[in-house]
């Protein structure tokens, strides 16, 4: 059986979440642990407030071993160079689906 944290839509209550803040490409970075299995995600948001449709997000699996290397100065580059990730948000038309490399952030 797959854990919930694997399948879409996501919720937030299913996970631990310690917000790493804004990087410099003004996207609001954060580390999430699922509460059933452990998971470790990067997940990384984007809103552009003066544009509709513009809420874009993705959510990248990472190891415990990664989990201390991933700052906000390194998230984005965590996201392109993983081998998939779930994407979602207004701008993907998405509550959630899974896409494989190669992962481009806009």
């Amino acid at each position: 059986m797959t854990c919930r944290c694997h399948e879409p839509p996501f919720h937030y209550l299913n996970f631990e979440r310690r917000a790493l803040g804004t990087d410099s490409f003004n996207a609001d970075v954060a580390l999430e642990t699922c509460k059933l299995c452990g998971a470790c995600w990067l997940v990384y948001l984007i809103e552009e407030e003066h544009r509709s449709g513009s809420g874009r997000w993705w959510r990248v699996p990472i190891t415990r071993e990664e989990r201390p290397s991933v700052t906000l100065r390194t998230s984005k580059e965590t996201v392109e160079r993983a081998a998939w990730c779930f994407v979602g948000g207004s701008f993907h038309d998405s509550t959630g689906r899974r896409v494989n490399a190669p992962i481009a952030v806009r």
